[in-house]
């Protein structure tokens, strides 16, 4: 018996010390960057006075954090405040170089509701307010300004290179399937733009007719469909043609008769899937504590496409989505403060469908999944970090109790392969 005994705990032992490969850090199996764009506006909303009253007098500064990460090293990060002015009310994702060295990001002068209570620092605000000289200062904490902002990310402080004012008000900005082209949409034009000697030049200005928006673009590369209007009053779903460094409107995506649902005037988020076959509509974008809105499926094989299937009371709102590579799952965010939560859907089922809800921290925005699909990234503008999910199988995931800490008010991610000097110029 004492033998049986002995053998056994030493088999326990050997167990409960066997080495393990995994890392006491978060990993990816290739160097990637995450970019964050950091609103500090947005933040700024939930800080409460002594008496517990909303402190109306702006202190927390927009910022961006850059994390590389990789599969033998722990995260680096570093935070950068304000060099970089951004805003949540858009696409939560922004524009990376195919290269990963230079990071795109957008900021228009619209504000949201109470946000337009804020009582924002003394200087320059807008456009007009802003001269040749200050653009090229490393600072850069005017609020209400129409520009792209053009980071070199192979440098150690995440350097502005380049800042270029817009004439209206862009919510989001892509890079175009290319890898040479970059595109914003303002609430009057697109702009086409590259990046030259670490200088974006404008190639066209496209003008549009449907209002202040969101976009993505085809993974082809020859078509673009938004979301447009007027937040709060109405919103519709265009379909554009890319030809060269030309943009024109094609027709307006409209939901088929029968399908039980519809495009409200809060319907402001949308993505298309890797394959192009659909895009996912987020059917309330703004406010929550409302009621469990849907995600509307256009159908983007169609010469001129439809919403013609719908996936059901997902969530209290809904903000943005990733596609896992295996184009059999797909992950929505949803909009609460407190009982928020990320969605999970089975985009393989016709017609697709939801499978189960995970909680998240509150305001989830961007969302991105890692090139081989082992790990889902989903940020929080509250918490002020990225939250961790690993992927276990075709559908399932699993909260990592590990985050990475970012600026307050996060609006967006992006995702990229780590810009390597070194093997970038041996090629």
């Amino acid at each position: 018996m004492n033998f049986l005994y002995t053998a056994l705990l030493i088999s326990v032992l050997l167990v409960g010390c066997k080495p393990t490969t995994d890392q006491p850090y978060l990993t990816t199996q290739t160097p990637l960057t995450l970019v964050s764009s950091n609103d500090g506006e947005f933040n700024q909303m939930f800080q409460l006075t002594e008496d517990q009253t909303t402190d109306w007098e702006l202190k927390t500064k927009d910022s961006l954090t850059v994390v590389h990460l990789g599969p033998d090293h722990p995260p680096i990060i570093k935070t950068v405040y304000d060099t970089v002015p951004s805003s949540i009310a858009g696409t939560p994702t922004m524009a990376m170089s195919s290269d990963g060295r230079y990071a795109i990001i957008v900021n228009h002068s619209f504000r949201l509701g109470k946000m337009g209570d804020l009582q924002l620092p003394d200087g320059p605000q807008r456009n007009a307010d802003l001269t040749p000289e200050l653009l090229k200062e490393k600072e850069m904490t005017a609020q209400l300004v129409n520009m792209l902002s053009l980071i070199d990310l192979s440098t150690k402080d995440f350097r502005v290179v380049d800042r270029v004012l817009l004439e209206d008000r862009a919510c989001n900005v892509m890079a175009h399937p290319d890898g040479q082209r970059f595109i914003t949409g303002g609430d009057k034009n697109f702009y086409i733009h590259k990046i030259d000697n670490g200088r974006l030049v404008q190639l066209s200005q496209n003008p549009q007719p449907y209002g202040l928006g969101t976009f993505w673009i085809h993974p082809k590369g020859n078509r673009l469909i938004t979301t447009q209007g007027v937040p709060g009053e109405s919103a519709t779903v265009q379909w554009y043609s890319i030809r060269g460094n030309k943009i024109e409107h094609l027709s307006e995506v409209t939901v088929a008769p029968g399908v039980p649902s519809k495009i409200t005037e809060a319907s402001f988020i949308l993505r298309v899937s890797p394959d192009g076959t659909i895009a996912l509509i987020c059917q309330r974008s703004l406010g929550n504590g409302i009621d469990y809105s849907d995600i509307l499926i256009a159908d983007l094989t169609l010469e001129k496409p439809v919403i013609n299937a719908v996936v059901k009371q997902v969530s209290d709102g809904s903000e943005s989505f990733a596609f896992h590579p295996n184009s059999k799952m797909a992950v929505a965010t949803a909009l609460n403060r407190d009982h928020n939560c990320i969605v999970v859907l089975d985009i393989a089922s016709s017609p697709p469908r939801l499978l189960y809800t995970l909680d998240a921290k509150g305001m989830s925005q961007g969302i991105e999944f890692t090139p081989e699909g082992d790990k889902l990234f989903v940020g929080s503008p509250i918490a002020g970090r990225i939250e961790v999910f690993d992927v276990v199988g075709d559908y399932e995931l699993r909260k990592n109790p590990k985050f990475i800490n970012v600026g307050f008010g996060h609006n967006s991610l992006t995702i990229g392969p780590r810009y390597l000097p070194a093997k970038a110029e041996s090629k």
